[in-house]
């Protein structure tokens, strides 16, 4: 009997090899960047590409082949921020999601444009703990320093994207 390899999604899957390969790589990035579970990523990078989009979420998890639970947690988290959308199934306890077409440019702007509220934070830490050892703040002033570069460069970037965007669709 062979091993399944680490994050490889099952055999039973009635993906094609070409979705596994790219719900396996989006999955994997989760994983390695947020130590998400391989399961969840699934979902996610299922999610992404999935036809038709609107799904429920049984049969989300018979495709994938994993239990139901990953597809309602990552519903539970997605379908607050507006990510995903979330319709019941009268009658039974599934329900339909569905990615919204501007989700990921609304999370991650989202998500971006509170960085230098956080810099702010961080700058205030170290205002008001300026008499403290120098050792106590060195995770402060390196906080700072990230934030500090990430909030500059980030200025104007979802304008530039905004005008990308409408460039795109006039075409």
């Amino acid at each position: 009997m062979t091993e399944k390899a680490e994050g490889a999604i099952s055999e039973r899957s009635t993906l094609s090899d070409a979705e596994k390969s790219f719900v396996h790589k989006i999955a994997e990035h989760y994983h390695i960047t947020d130590g998400m579970e391989w399961e969840r990523g699934y979902v996610i990078g299922w999610m992404i590409i999935n036809y038709p989009a609107k799904q429920s979420a049984d049969d989300i998890a018979k495709a994938l082949d994993i239990p139901r639970e990953p597809v309602d947690w990552i519903a539970d988290l997605l379908t607050p921020p507006g990510v995903y959308t979330r319709e019941a199934i009268p009658g039974t306890d599934d329900y339909y999601i569905t990615l919204n077409d501007s989700a990921w440019p609304n999370a991650v702007e989202h998500s971006f444009r509170r960085i230098p509220e956080f810099h702010a934070a961080v700058v205030h830490g170290l205002e008001v703990l300026k008499d403290q050892p120098s050792e106590r703040l060195e995770r402060l002033v390196r906080m700072e320093e990230l934030y500090g570069v990430i909030s500059r460069k980030i200025e104007g970037v979802f304008d530039v994207f905004e005008e990308h965007r409408s460039k795109a669709s006039a075409s």
